[in-house]
């Protein structure tokens, strides 16, 4: 129980950063790091160790090619993979999960709120055809106005992060 409040701690705080300053800066993602790595080594020794390396890869395998198209920020990736550390690898891939599922209703909530939900549904599907076509990954909004557009029409990851994190810790079995 205190090392789940400890886990909640950590990613309020994230979150708090995410809305505040638009991203989780490298030295709470250390700490955060270095807070799990602590509590597998104490909790499960070396091998307790080596569980949470294996877990805190398996975020970053599923979420680097989004963040290398540009669908998901740096500091979202390497704060679900060092929550890794406090998880076992089903628990972080459900965490994942239940992640993606939350954002995914917080992008429509915000889209049918902003009358945008066509317009984004459009780019998308001309994003896709656009790299099956040239068989070769581009930058999703590449373009500057584009950029803009998405900063105004992106949501924070870490909240939903967080929940799912909440809604794991609170009973959610798969």
């Amino acid at each position: 129980m205190c090392i789940t409040l400890v886990v909640l701690l950590l990613l309020a705080v994230a979150v708090i950063m995410d809305f505040f300053f638009d991203k989780i800066y490298n030295e709470w993602i250390f700490i955060s790091f270095v807070t799990g790595m602590s509590y597998a080594t104490w909790n499960g020794g070396f091998g307790g160790a080596i569980r949470a390396l294996i877990s805190i890869t398996i975020p970053f395998i599923i979420l680097y090619p989004l963040f290398m198209i540009g669908g998901i920020g740096a500091g979202d990736v390497k704060l679900l993979s060092v929550m890794g550390s406090f998880f076992t690898v089903k628990e972080i891939f459900i965490c994942v999960v239940i992640s993606f599922l939350i954002g995914a209703v917080f992008s429509l909530i915000k889209m049918v709120a902003e009358r945008n939900f066509l317009q984004r549904l459009k780019y998308l599907l001309s994003y896709v055809c656009d790299v099956l076509k040239c068989k070769e990954w581009k930058l999703y909004e590449e373009e500057v106005q584009e950029r803009k557009e998405r900063n105004k029409a992106k949501i924070h990851f870490t909240l939903p992060i967080l929940l799912s994190v909440m809604l794991l810790k609170g009973g959610i079995t798969l």
